[in-house]
């Protein structure tokens, strides 16, 4: 079953309906949000990303891994978002060790910390329950995705300042010309030369 437990009635509907909307935005975004590129492939996309946590040293059994890839396919799919430029996120800020900690407090695959956690955990309605709900991979991915969703929309789909936004936070990041000037500039460069290596390893891509 291509989703898990994350397989709904009319999924398949829904993922028709996001298509559709993906390839009108490619001209915004055209990476991270081109469908053409996976969306006919579902089935190869998954299987990609599962041969790549299983490559990787996350700390969770095989079975979590699996279940992981779906969380992470069915996220990146329900914000219009490559499941690869997901993945690139994920290597860059934990190398997919689901129990990584940064010296400044973020916490699991996707870096999160506990103050932007709790806020993201109360717009998506989860019980918080501080770094125990961070190192939880489903829901660390879950409120990650969302989040990088969101900035993306408050930067008007830029892909760099979004990074950076994420990486050093949407305080700093304002604009532009804060890039320019050095703001998450290291963070967003290999954020993207990962993403560009995971494409070129994808026969399909």
């Amino acid at each position: 079953m291509l989703l898990g437990k994350f397989k709904r009635p009319g999924f398949g509907k829904a993922l028709m309906v996001f298509s559709v909307a993906f390839i009108a935005e490619a001209f915004v975004y055209p990476s991270v949000r081109d469908a053409e590129l996976w969306y006919s492939r579902p089935e190869k996309t998954l299987t990609y990303v599962r041969d790549v946590l299983k490559e990787s040293r996350t700390g969770l059994g095989s079975l979590e891994e699996l279940k992981l890839a779906d969380v992470i396919f069915f996220e990146s799919v329900s914000h219009k978002m490559d499941p690869l430029f997901v993945l690139a996120l994920i290597k860059t800020e934990s190398t997919f060790y689901n129990w990584s900690r940064s010296g400044n407090g973020a916490v699991g695959l996707m870096q999160i910390r506990p103050a932007t956690g709790e806020e993201l955990a109360e717009e998506l309605d989860l019980k918080w329950k501080g770094e125990e709900t961070l190192l939880n991979p489903y829901l660390n991915v879950k409120m990650g995705v969302h989040y990088f969703s969101n900035l993306m929309e408050r930067y008007d789909d830029d892909a760099e300042v979004t990074l950076a936004a994420y990486n050093v936070g949407p305080g700093i990041v304002t604009s532009r010309h804060k890039l320019d000037e050095g703001w998450g500039q290291e963070f967003v460069g290999r954020v993207l030369n990962n993403y560009n290596d995971f494409k070129e390893r994808a026969e399909y891509y």
